[in-house]
């Protein structure tokens, strides 16, 4: 394997050491919700380049309603590209793109 090049082992087992860290990239997307249990679905990663490549995240979106006292989890997903940034020896994560918010 060449330097900067990603090993998808590597990286599901970097998601699983960071999956709080990216829960909280992923909770920007759901503002009234609290994502937690992230965790990459097997089979979904897609090489794009030595240095790219895409994968599905699968996490649950928890979200408490005090007033009337209701607690709701739902499973969601979404696909991310991964980017090795060779120069500083770090990886950078994409969500999806969502002009809306």
């Amino acid at each position: 394997m060449e330097e900067g090049q990603l090993n998808e082992d590597l990286l599901v087992q970097a998601v699983a050491e960071h999956a709080d860290q990216i829960g909280y990239m992923l909770q920007a997307y759901y503002p009234r919700e609290k994502v937690s249990g992230v965790s990459v679905v097997s089979g979904s990663t897609v090489i794009k380049t030595a240095n790219e490549l895409s994968l599905k995240l699968e996490y649950v979106k928890e979200e408490f309603n005090a007033c009337s006292a209701v607690d709701t989890e739902l499973k969601d997903s979404m696909t991310v590209n991964v980017i090795s940034v060779v120069t500083t020896g770090t990886i950078t994560i994409q969500g999806e793109s969502w002009p809306e918010l």
